[in-house]
């Protein structure tokens, strides 16, 4: 009994040492993406003082526990570097300012940092500035000169913008970044607006004439477009409160939807609501958006069919996730998660393992939480962790 019991203690040890030098002849280096989720999850039990479950980890990851240490290690060495970057470059920026231009002269800090100028965006930390960022929720707020830094450097350092790079957007101009979205949107696609439309009418009331009224706002193109979107707006600025609750007929669902199928892009509806707002000048936005929102909102639902086609994707390109949200019709991180969400779902098992019901009984004494322990098994969803593990407690 006492050789039976000293067997028993000794068991995890030895599958723990064995499984190490199982993978250490396997490993020659780690790739930095791997090295990085290593440390990121060697944190979270650091954060949260739990004692790294060693065994799982290196079943999990493949890797020796020396060489897990050794990727927090290096990890934790390059965030530093990155904050003591990000620092400087604040810094740098902040001698930079331009009161007069209300802004920090990028172009020369990154010619100074040596470094491209979208990587000085992202290490820029707000927190630690001393920049005032200004706010101007109105087209009038903006000057021309504005206007006109706003448009080039959309188009020539992002092109189609992202969430994220509104961010450096917003930075880059020293403006909140909704603002600047509102500003480049109206540029690129002029239409009046009730503050535009207050401003012009100041204007005429004061007999300004319209050729001097463009040189204010030149974003419409010409002095006759800025004059007929002026009367336009005048026209149906009475009309558009009246048919709010008006029903949708069957022929502008129809002619909505042919819009919808030409113009939308996934993560960019500037355009297809532009065009819509065209269509349907009677209509208020609020009541177009929701219809385009109500006939884009089946891309929300990931189905058996979207994460088998994703899935053919990967097999024939690879994770090209661009490559395979242009094939898809969704954002690349969207095509990520589909992806994930079937690999996951291919690994998902119903029955128990000894294995995996020992890593369960692991997290429950290490006091990990259901979604934690279902990472690490890998073939078990959280809610069926959840379960077992409430069963295993009252055990």
């Amino acid at each position: 009994g006492a050789a039976v019991r000293i067997a028993q203690s000794t068991r995890p040890a030895l599958l723990y040492s064995f499984t190490c030098r199982r993978y250490a002849s396997a490993i020659d280096s780690i790739a930095p993406e791997r090295q990085q989720e290593i440390a990121a999850a060697l944190r979270t039990y650091q954060k949260d003082n739990i004692a790294v479950p060693w065994f799982d980890m290196v079943r999990r990851y493949k890797i020796p526990q020396a060489a897990m240490e050794q990727a927090l290690v290096a990890d934790n060495a390059r965030l530093q570097k990155r904050a003591e970057l990000s620092m400087r470059v604040t810094q740098m920026a902040d001698q930079a300012y331009d009161e007069q231009r209300g802004r920090c002269d990028w172009d020369s800090v990154a010619r100074d940092m040596d470094m491209p100028l979208i990587e000085c965006l992202r290490l820029f930390d707000a927190s630690l500035s001393t920049v005032p960022v200004q706010t101007l929720p109105n087209i009038t707020d903006w000057s021309v000169d504005d206007l006109s830094t706003l448009k080039l450097l959309v188009l020539e350092q992002f092109g189609a913008v992202t969430a994220d790079e509104w961010r450096l957007v917003g930075i880059y101009m020293n403006v909140e970044q909704t603002d600047c979205y509102m500003a480049y949107g109206i540029c690129t696609l002029p239409r009046m607006t009730p503050d535009l439309h207050k401003a012009i009418t100041q204007h005429r009331n004061a007999s300004l004439e319209w050729k001097d009224i463009f040189e204010k706002y030149p974003l419409f193109g010409s002095v006759q477009i800025l004059c007929n979107a002026y009367h336009l707006y005048k026209e149906h600025s009475g009309t558009k409160q009246k048919n709010v609750l008006q029903k949708w007929t069957d022929e502008e669902i129809s002619r909505l939807q042919e819009i919808i199928k030409a113009y939308y892009r996934p993560g960019n509806r500037s355009q297809l609501s532009f065009q819509a707002q065209m269509a349907f000048p009677k209509r208020t936005e609020a009541s177009i958006l929701g219809k385009i929102r109500q006939y884009t909102s089946k891309n929300s639902n990931i189905t058996q069919k979207d994460m088998d086609h994703v899935n053919t994707l990967v097999e024939a390109y690879g994770k090209d996730w661009e490559r395979i949200g242009q094939e898809t019709d969704v954002s690349p991180r969207r095509a990520q998660r589909i992806w994930a969400q079937h690999q996951q779902r291919q690994k998902v098992t119903q029955a128990w393992t000894k294995e995996e019901l020992e890593t369960l009984r692991n997290c429950i004494r290490d006091g990990i939480g259901m979604a934690e322990a279902s990472r690490i098994i890998g073939t078990k969803m959280s809610y069926a962790c959840n379960a077992k593990m409430q069963s295993l407690k009252r055990a």
